[in-house]
């Protein structure tokens, strides 16, 4: 059959974020075809997206990305082979790992019953609370994003960041921060909710979503409620910190 590059590309690139690097799940490593559509998920995003290639199986991710980042023909020859899925070019072939019996968990992700407009500024307030969330693993819900119905908001105690905006949540809930930054780059326009998840589609159609965690979130009240003279910032201290923060790079 033969395929559009450039878009089994795009559409293979939308789905990454779900790739697992290590396969602690069966074929987490792996892009899922089925029924028109390709799915990606390692326990905690996944991702799924229409494709116009029409096939069934599991392809090994990376490698399939790789030959069509490296490929410059705009249409190409699929074939499914003995065990692998079969690329042909311009005088080329190259064949990747593929398996038609398809086990990663996918159809255990409902969507939700219904779609809420994302509020025009929820991807804003993201980028600002993302960089205060944590990595320290042994402090789990401070690697978390916290989506309050009032306001964004991310501490790891070290710096805390609150963006007051309507978020569209009637519940407080959280998402780890290296799952929730992807939809950054989406353009995500609405969301949904289930029991374990966050869902986010974009008008293109991909959904990403995120394991939702109802921990609870530490108060940041005491932290953020202070009072005082307030004061503006010199103009120059952006151009100033980034100059001075080269002696401090070895020195977290």
């Amino acid at each position: 059959m033969k395929a559009t590059r450039e878009k089994l590309l795009k559409e293979v690139e939308a789905v990454l974020p779900g790739i697992s690097q290590k396969e602690l799940i069966e074929q987490s490593s792996c892009i899922i075809f089925k029924d028109g559509k390709i799915y990606t998920y390692n326990d905690e995003i996944s991702c799924r997206y229409a494709t116009h290639l029409k096939i069934n199986g599991a392809v090994s991710a990376m490698p399939l990305i790789n030959i069509l980042r490296k490929m410059k023909e705009d249409e190409i020859e699929i074939e499914i082979g003995e065990g692998e899925l079969i690329i042909k070019g311009n005088g080329r072939k190259s064949g990747i790992r593929m398996e038609k019996s398809v086990v990663l968990p996918i159809d255990s992700i409902d969507e939700p019953e219904k779609w809420r407009k994302l509020p025009d500024d929820f991807t804003e307030g993201l980028k600002y609370v993302l960089p205060c969330a944590g990595k320290d693993e042994s402090s789990f819900v401070l690697t978390c994003v916290h989506i309050h119905p009032n306001w964004l908001e991310a501490c790891d105690n070290m710096q805390v960041s609150r963006y007051l905006t309507n978020t569209g949540f009637d519940k407080s809930v959280l998402s780890r921060r290296d799952s929730i930054k992807y939809i950054i780059s989406f353009d995500m326009t609405e969301f949904g909710e289930t029991d374990s998840w966050i869902h986010f589609k974009n008008p293109a159609g991909l959904i990403l979503s995120c394991r939702r965690y109802v921990e609870e979130f530490p108060d940041m009240e005491p932290i953020l409620d202070v009072s005082g003279e307030r004061i503006v910032l010199p103009k120059g201290i952006k151009e100033a910190v980034s100059r001075a923060e080269v002696f401090s790079v070895e020195n977290v």
